[in-house]
């Protein structure tokens, strides 16, 4: 079973999962590491690798001849009818050794690679549900600034009846907290809509139906940042592993086309079928069938083809060496790049934090000022509008830092990289 090769890999990111917000997510990944066809396919293609592995390594199949005479041949001592001949060929002691390997080799870079499509759809599975908790949170706040605007309503309301004084401008204010709720609910109908598509898309990554129901925690809760030694981010990375592999598997390719450049040996039995004759030059030997044993021998003469291998094979060695330089470099740079974003994005959303949290008081304020006159419904709905800015800048804010918490941890997740067994 699939799961069974990516179990291990998966269990650093899923520490994250204890929170009670992240239960079901735990969930959703493990139904997208079983259905998702895009991981599927990358495991086939892995298995098809093994299968080619496991049928390298054995000699070629032996050499049958079979010669009929539709006229018996007549020499000295008999006729041959027929003539049978078995040819078994032996490479060079080390090249079927190092065709297996290269191919085990293969295999394993194939496996990286699979491994490597499961982290990423991990990590693409995190990153959509924080998208999806961060626009729910959108919701709730354009739900509770609707509220507050019925409140201020009713408070409108009731002075435009009891007062004497001021009819018109609260009037004016109701037609304008109605004008402010239109804008406030054509803003929910669209995060609606939004959050629509990222469920039916989260669906999808699962190979679900897209209006198949999710179960999503009420609130986003902040992770913590995971503290991470750079050794292990290295020894951790499948595309790293994926090209150490390749390395190995050129210089098994280069072991194997220098076998392949010596001589060749076979070794076989020619059986000659004989009957007998009237006359024969000695009757003892007349009629006897005869077995001769026989010796072949490739020459490598023409060596331009081995050449050639074998220098195709060193640099692509040399090659995949600064590939691995070349990814270490792209580590390190993401790892700084997740660090940077991480401390500015934490920096916002204590800003976010502080400010809603003031402007939420502030609105409570007004709304009483509102009630005895001491402050303008402009102000009001200008503060108001403050407050959902800020509202959806923090959602945003908490799910891009859990994002960012989910790539820090896919740099490090743990895996046995070796393939003890090929099935």
């Amino acid at each position: 079973m699939m799961k069974k090769y990516i179990y291990s890999a998966l269990m650093l990111l899923m520490t994250m999962t204890v929170q009670a917000q992240t239960d079901s997510l735990a969930v959703y990944i493990d139904a997208a590491m079983s259905n998702n066809p895009a991981l599927a396919r990358q495991y086939k293609a892995y298995k098809a690798q093994v299968a080619s592995a496991c049928a390298e390594g054995q000699l070629n199949d032996p050499e049958l001849t079979v010669g009929f005479y539709p006229e018996a041949m007549n020499h000295v001592n008999g006729k041959q009818i027929a003539t049978f001949s078995l040819m078994q060929m032996f490479p060079w002691a080390g090249s079927l050794k190092a065709a297996r390997e290269q191919k085990e080799a293969q295999a394993q870079a194939s496996f990286q690679g699979f491994r490597q499509a499961a982290l990423d759809l991990v990590l693409d599975m995190q990153r959509q549900w924080y998208s999806m908790l961060a626009t729910q949170e959108k919701i709730k706040s354009v739900e509770r600034q609707r509220r507050l605007l019925a409140d201020i309503q009713k408070v409108a309301t009731y002075q435009y009846k009891t007062a004497t004084m001021g009819h018109y401008s609260r009037m004016s204010d109701q037609l304008r907290i109605e004008a402010e709720d239109k804008r406030l609910e054509e803003k929910k109908a669209s995060l609606e809509d939004e959050l629509r598509l990222q469920r039916q898309r989260f669906n999808l990554a699962m190979h679900r139906s897209p209006d198949d129901a999710l179960s999503l925690p009420d609130t986003i809760i902040l992770s913590k940042m995971t503290v991470l030694d750079w050794t292990r981010i290295e020894s951790s990375d499948p595309a790293i592993a994926q090209l150490q592999a390749q390395q190995k598997s050129f210089e098994a390719q280069d072991r194997m086309a220098k076998a392949q450049g010596m001589p060749k040996v076979g070794v076989g039995v020619e059986y000659m079928l004989n009957g007998k004759v009237d006359m024969p030059n000695m009757a003892n030997m007349n009629g006897k069938d005869m077995w001769m044993p026989m010796v072949k021998v490739i020459l490598p003469v023409f060596r331009r083809r081995t050449n050639q291998t074998r220098k195709s094979a060193r640099l692509m060695q040399e090659s995949a060496a600064s590939g691995i330089e070349q990814r270490q470099d792209a580590l390190r740079s993401t790892y700084l790049g997740i660090e940077k974003r991480a401390t500015d994005i934490d920096r916002k959303v204590k800003l976010y934090d502080s400010e809603t949290e003031i402007l939420a008081k502030t609105l409570q304020l007004m709304r009483d000022e509102y009630a005895n006159g001491t402050t303008s419904l402009t102000d009001i709905l200008q503060t108001q509008r403050e407050q959902i800015d800020y509202d959806l800048l923090r959602a945003e804010a908490y799910a891009q830092y859990n994002s960012l918490v989910a790539e820090m941890e896919r740099l490090a997740v743990s895996h046995d990289n070796t393939l003890s067994k090929f099935k």
